[in-house]
C-alpha cells in the first residue's frame, strides 16, 4: 500500500536525522532517504509536522544540548561545538530562543527547560470520503494583486489579510485596474517558499499584458505548468467560517493524496481559485491547484 510506504520513508528520513544530530545535515540527503526531491520533501514535511525541516533539526539539538549541560559537566562551549555552533555566542541565542534562559542558567538546578521531541509518523485509517481531483495544463500568465508575507499560520494570517483587502477598497481596486466589475472574486497564488518556512500569499487576478499596472500593486509571472486540481466540497457560506473547508482539502492534500499517489509537488505557485456559485455573488466554491509532476 502506497501510503505506508511513504510514512515509512518519512520515518526513515527522521532516523537519518536523528543519526546525524552531531554532523553537518543536508537536507538533499534527507530527502533522498524519503526517495523525494528536496523541494517536495519540505513541503510536505511541513505540511504534515508544522515544523520546517530546519526548525526540527535545530530544535532538536538544542533539546539534546540542554539535557547534555544539566547531565553532565561539559562546558558550553564543548556542547555548543557539538551540534555545529560556531561559536557560544551564537548557541546561546538559539538556546535562549527556544528554552527561555542561557546555557549557563541551564547548568543550574530546577530550571524548566524545553524538550522538543522526536517526530512520529502515525497512519490513521480514515472513513473519509473519496478526494475528487483532475491533472490540468495551466500556460504562463501574468498576474497582479496584493501580496503579504506569512510568516507563522497560514490559516490565520490569509483570511485576515484577506478580510483586512476587502474592508479597504484594495480588492476592488484590483478589479478595476484589471477591467473587472467590483466584487469579482481574486484567486490566492502562494509563492516564494522558503526553507524557513515563510512564503509570499497574493491576492489577484490575470492580465493580458504587464503594462500600465499601479504601483501598489505586486506582479507575478506564473509559468506553464502541469496542477493537481482539488475541489473543496462546501460552499462558502455565512454558516461556514470563512476558508474552513479549504484548510481541510489543504491538509488532505498532504496527509492523504501525496502519500496515496504517483506524484511529487514541484516549484511554483500554489493558486487557490474562487468562483461565485450563481449571480447573487453569496455562496463560493474554491478550486486547490498544486504544480506536480509524477515521480520517477
Amino acid at each position: 500500500m502506497r501510503v505506508i510506504e511513504t510514512f515509512r520513508l518519512m520515518r526513515q528520513a527522521i532516523d537519518y536525522i536523528e543519526d546525524h544530530l552531531e554532523d553537518v545535515i543536508q537536507i538533499d540527503d534527507v530527502a533522498k532517504e524519503a526517495l523525494s526531491s528536496r523541494y517536495h520533501f519540505q513541503r510536505m514535511f511541513h505540511a504534515l509536522t508544522g515544523f520546517t525541516v530546519t526548525e526540527y533539526i535545530r530544535n532538536r539539538r538544542l533539546t539534546l544540548a540542554a539535557e547534555e549541560l544539566v547531565g553532565t559537566d561539559m562546558k558550553v562551549i564543548d556542547v555548543a561545538l557539538k551540534y555545529g555552533y560556531e561559536s557560544p555566542e551564537a548557541f546561546t541565542k538559539a538556546f535562549q530562543r527556544l528554552h527561555g534562559v542561557t546555557p549557563l542558567a541551564a547548568k543550574k538546578m530546577n530550571v524548566k527547560l524545553k524538550a522538543f521531541s522526536r517526530i512520529s509518523f502515525q497512519i490513521q485509517i480514515k472513513g473519509e470520503v473519496a478526494m475528487n481531483y483532475r491533472i490540468a495544463e495551466e500556460q504562463a500568465s501574468i498576474v497582479i494583486g496584493k501580496d503579504v508575507v506569512i510568516k507563522y499560520d497560514a490559516f490565520q494570517e490569509i483570511p485576515a489579510f484577506v478580510e483586512r483587502i476587502w474592508k479597504d477598497g484594495t480588492h476592488d481596486r484590483i478589479n478595476e485596474a484589471t477591467g473587472r466589475p467590483a466584487g469579482t472574486l481574486l484567486y490566492g497564488y502562494y509563492f516564494d517558499f522558503s526553507e524557513d518556512g515563510t512564503k509570499r500569499y497574493l491576492m489577484g487576478t490575470a492580465v493580458s499584458e504587464e503594462g500600465n499596472i499601479p504601483t501598489e500593486f505586486t506582479v507575478l509571472h506564473v509559468p506553464t505548468q502541469t496542477y493537481a486540481v482539488f475541489e473543496s466540497k462546501e460552499k462558502m457560506t455565512e454558516d461556514i467560517e470563512i476558508g474552513l473547508e479549504i484548510q481541510n482539502v489543504w491538509k488532505r492534500i498532504y496527509s492523504e493524496w501525496f502519500p496515496s499517489s504517483n506524484f511529487e509537488q514541484v516549484e511554483g505557485p500554489c493558486i487557490e481559485k474562487y468562483y461565485w456559485v450563481d449571480e447573487h455573488q453569496v455562496d463560493s466554491i474554491c478550486e486547490v491547484w498544486v504544480p506536480v509532476k509524477r515521480k520517477s
